[in-house]
């Protein structure tokens, strides 16, 4: 394989593994809340996941580096956050969902340095500033995708009536597993704008 075509197949299972986890997170404060969550629960968690996902990465950088099996580094973070986000669909208790918040960020640290490695091998035949360029933009394509992908399968708030507290919970993660493929013939449908009959008042002569 060559050095273009590594770095252009890196960059499209970039965007992809981008669109999953980009687009799950554009909505995991909803999923969780419904889970129970508060706001302070929310922001704890997934500072605790950009923590794991950054100070982690000084521990598997080290061990790939001695172990020399990037590959095997690379697919481990990968296979774990493909794993996890669509788990969080079906997630039924709130500990479950943030573990598995936590749990996606943990493949971040796992893969990152290993597979900065491996297109910096291939980046010094194509050019380290083009090959990180062409990486970087498919990257970014699938964390924009993700998100609008996402907001696509809700309903709009302008056609949308205030869900009682039950229903909102089923409803975010019914879209949640469309969103992640879980589960088969999936429709989402948007409930009618309640309209308001009008008001009259007797005329006083």
């Amino acid at each position: 394989m060559s050095a273009w075509r590594f770095v252009a197949v890196f960059g499209v299972v970039s965007l992809l593994a981008d669109f999953v986890y980009e687009g799950a997170r554009s909505i995991t404060g909803p999923l969780l809340a419904s889970l129970g969550a508060t706001g302070l629960v929310v922001g704890v968690v997934t500072g605790i996941g950009e923590a794991a996902a950054l100070a982690l990465r000084l521990v598997s950088g080290p061990l790939a580096d001695r172990t020399r099996r990037f590959w095997a580094w690379t697919v481990a973070g990968y296979a774990l956050t493909l794993i996890t986000v669509p788990l969080l669909g079906v997630a039924g208790a709130l500990w479950v969902a943030c573990s598995l918040v936590i749990a996606e960020r943990v493949g971040k640290a796992v893969r990152s340095p290993a597979k900065d490695t491996l297109l910096s091998h291939a980046a010094s035949v194509t050019g380290r500033g083009r090959g990180f360029a062409v990486h970087e933009a498919l990257d970014q394509v699938g964390a924009v995708i993700g998100p609008l992908t996402v907001a696509g399968c809700l309903p709009s708030p302008a056609t949308t009536t205030r869900p009682r507290s039950g229903c909102w919970r089923c409803r975010v993660r019914r879209r949640w597993r469309c969103c992640c493929g879980c589960g088969s013939g999936c429709r989402i449908r948007t409930p009618m704008k309640r309209q308001r009959l009008p008001q009259y008042r007797p005329m006083v002569l």
